[in-house]
């Protein structure tokens, strides 16, 4: 199990990677609010995407993680691998060890550049 300062910085490092995107992939994100429950160490995440950029990127009441538009729930270890390039976030949620609640034409924007 990762601490949760490295899953902090974890955090952190993923919302930059969107900075990267080119415009084309920018222009396909969905405006969203986004919730990210680490369940092995009871936090959460948010975040907003707007116009392809992230922004307010902050830790965030595990109880709050429901109300956001797209909501994710994994391990810490499983998010540290997704964010260090170990494990695609695709074949991650194909085998269960992340999970993505929102609507399914979301899931298929979410999915063009995960």
């Amino acid at each position: 199990m990762a601490e949760e300062d490295e899953v902090r910085d974890a955090v952190e490092r993923l919302a930059t990677m969107f900075d990267d995107l080119d415009d084309a992939t920018r222009r396909k994100i969905p405006d969203a609010t986004v919730s990210v429950l680490v369940r092995d160490l009871d936090v959460a995440y948010g975040c907003r995407f707007v116009g392809g950029d992230v922004v307010d990127v902050e830790e965030i009441a595990v109880d709050a993680v429901g109300t956001a538009t797209v909501r994710i729930r994994t391990d810490s270890d499983t998010l540290l691998d997704v964010v260090d390039g170990r494990l695609h976030f695709g074949h991650g949620w194909a085998t269960g060890k992340i999970r993505v609640d929102a609507k399914f034409r979301d899931i298929l924007k979410l999915r063009s550049f995960l």
